[in-house]
């Protein structure tokens, strides 16, 4: 048996349903965090919006707060849009009906610069949409490549209430905490600590990255899935981990 919390939203939660009932394993949602928009200046942008520009959206939660200039993006044919994988993808195509350019697998930041490197030309322009608390480092990469690059935030993440946290957790099995961003994970770590009953506590999450900095005392164990992972195969890692 196992047991499969899950903090962070993720597109394929309903498929993980299906397959934790054929597993006989028990999954529950929980968030973490709240995604909130943050308001940005559009007089800032609308320049590059009419031009020739590469617009990266770093994350679906990119695409959804930034409704306030999406026919801008779809009336100009020059625009070139990136993402970092396919659940963005079909959003942006839903939205947009424009393809946009992404990582085939292992969707990250470093996997999606190397397409940009592929398909961009020199002193090219790029607008790059994203969350306040969201990574740095295509900005500072593409930049050193000699783009001119613009950035905004256009959502932030505020840290839920985790106070039933306890009431999914189960002491006679391996409870597996799924996460995507560093502040959600920052939360729950907090909330562990409160929690006093010894649990075994195993963390997944998509890259290492995520862990930089936390305090771990409370995980007994940390998983890698990459996130271009669809639930069966999520599953049966887990499953493997589990039987371990």
């Amino acid at each position: 048996m196992m047991n499969l919390i899950v903090l962070s939203q993720i597109s394929i939660y309903k498929d993980m349903q299906k397959y934790c009932m054929l597993n006989k394993a028990s999954i529950h949602q929980i968030m973490a965090v709240k995604i909130l928009p943050v308001k940005y200046d559009i007089t800032k942008i609308i320049d590059v919006l009419n031009d020739k520009v590469n617009i990266i959206f770093q994350s679906k939660n990119a695409i959804n707060h930034s409704s306030d200039i999406h026919q801008k993006i779809k009336s100009n044919n020059k625009i070139k849009l990136y993402c970092l994988g396919k659940y963005s993808a079909e959003k942006i195509k839903k939205i947009f009906s424009f393809e946009a350019i992404h990582p085939s697998k292992n969707y990250s930041s470093e996997k999606l610069l190397d397409l940009i490197a592929e398909k961009s030309l020199a002193k090219s322009k790029f607008l790059i949409i994203k969350g306040e608390d969201g990574r740095a480092y295509l900005e500072e990469k593409i930049k050193e490549k000699g783009h001119e690059v613009l950035v905004i935030d256009v959502y932030k993440r505020k840290p839920e209430d985790l106070s039933t946290l306890k009431d999914l957790i189960k002491e006679d099995v391996n409870n597996y905490f799924i996460i995507s961003s560093k502040t959600a994970l920052e939360n729950l770590v907090s909330e562990l600590k409160l929690i006093k009953s010894k649990n075994k506590n195993i963390l997944v999450i998509p890259n290492m990255r995520l862990v930089e900095g936390i305090g771990m005392e409370n995980i007994n164990d940390t998983l890698v899935i990459n996130n271009n992972e669809g639930a069966p195969e999520y599953i049966r890692i887990i499953k493997e981990h589990n039987n371990g």
